[in-house]
């Protein structure tokens, strides 16, 4: 029993272990089995460390499970996924993890989400869950997930995997160092990142996959399980600082990060407006733009964080296409023509000022998706709008 429960005088609730699976738990002194419960954890990756971590959090009966990712199962998955079997061969990683994670527990709730996590998922939705673990192997979404994380002020949990090396993390704004602190030239040049000027997706994105263990994915993971869980229960955490795990030696030890000055992560966004009757399939640019003249006044904008393509015109032949969609999401093999091959040229807009002539269009035409925030500016002052209407379906779990 902890001294806080001998203070209060709380008890420990002992269940019977014939009918309640979680009834070892409730020896744990600080353990709250409906604070899991109640819980809504994104998992972004379904892979190695994926499937441990979603093992993890459905046995110990976390509430909702949103599993996030945008690749299918190969042979190469069967060596290191405890979730997946040889017939999963060509399913979508977050199908089968769901599904395997309900017949671990049926308490447990969950949503399969696939897609790139760097731009078609809701900012919004970082910040209405309760921890957010990532089980990645590029630089390039761990790097958006720090990013948004930050922007909704908001901590998230990091591992990594290499032969039988391993490292945890876990970051929180404005409290230590975040990912990007950790970076160097050399991680830039990796993922080929650019901050002056949107780029175009590129077809053979450099994933920086390395050779990996499952014993290595296992232990990664419990750690990374275990940080959650803290975040969950309000419990002190270490953010900023990295624990290394190196099987070779069996030397496990903690490091901390020095905050890099100027660090582009290191924005919040504030003040966020929540708008409950906006959604990204029903509300119009329109109608947007009139909730942000409301409260900004009638020379407000628009502005999306990035460059979005309304047209793609061949100078060649003269086909002229309607594309409406997030430039950094159009690879480079449609910039050609599909008549002539020709390199097409791109109209691009990143604000809406109310002389457009596609207004009428919804905030999902435009390529904005559920939960998405979308800032408002009048040249003085800036607001956050979020597309909160989406909640009640995009954070559906079954």
């Amino acid at each position: 029993m902890s001294d806080e429960q001998i203070e209060t005088g709380e008890p420990i609730v002992i269940t019977d272990p014939d009918s309640d699976r979680y009834h070892t738990f409730g020896y744990i002194s600080w353990w709250q089995q409906e604070v899991v419960r109640d819980a809504t954890a994104l998992v972004v990756g379904a892979g190695a460390l994926g499937n441990e971590v979603l093992k993890n959090l459905a046995l110990m009966g976390i509430g909702n499970l949103l599993i996030a990712d945008f690749d299918t199962i190969e042979d190469s998955n069967l060596s290191r996924s405890v979730l997946f079997r040889e017939g999963d061969r060509g399913e979508r990683k977050v199908d089968v993890a769901a599904r395997r994670g309900k017949e671990l527990n049926p308490d447990v709730k969950v949503k399969a989400w696939h897609g790139d996590i760097n731009f078609e998922m809701g900012l919004g939705v970082f910040r209405h869950v309760d921890a957010i673990v990532g089980c990645l192997d590029n630089r390039e979404a761990r790097l958006s997930i720090n990013r948004f994380a930050y922007s909704v002020n908001r901590p998230w949990v990091d591992g990594a995997i290499q032969e039988l090396m391993g490292i945890v993390r876990l970051f929180w704004p404005w409290q230590g160092a975040c990912y990007e602190c950790t970076l160097t030239d050399a991680d830039y040049q990796m993922i080929n990142l650019r901050y002056s000027c949107p780029l175009l997706a590129r077809d053979n994105i450099l994933q920086g996959k390395v050779p990996t263990t499952p014993t290595s994915a296992s232990i990664v993971a419990a750690f990374q399980t275990q940080e959650a869980l803290k975040l969950i229960h309000g419990m002190e955490v270490e953010p900023g600082k990295a624990m290394l795990i190196n099987g070779l030696t069996n030397d496990v030890y903690k490091t901390e990060y020095p905050v890099k000055e100027g660090c582009m992560s290191h924005s919040t966004l504030e003040p966020i407006v929540e708008l409950p009757q906006v959604t990204a399939v029903t509300t119009t640019l329109a109608e947007l733009l009139t909730i942000a003249q409301e409260k900004l006044g009638p020379e407000a904008v628009i502005e999306f964080d990035g460059e979005i393509i309304t047209h793609m015109t061949c100078p060649d032949c003269g086909a002229s296409e309607s594309v409406f969609k997030k430039m950094a999401r159009l690879y480079e093999s449609e910039y050609r023509c599909p008549h002539c091959n020709g390199r097409r040229e791109m109209s691009l807009t990143h604000r809406i000022s109310g002389d457009e002539d596609f207004l009428d269009k919804t905030l999902a035409q435009m390529d904005i998706p559920p939960l998405g925030i979308v800032r408002a500016n009048n040249g003085r002052e800036k607001i956050y709008l979020e597309l909160t209407g989406d909640r009640e379906t995009f954070l559906t779990f079954s």
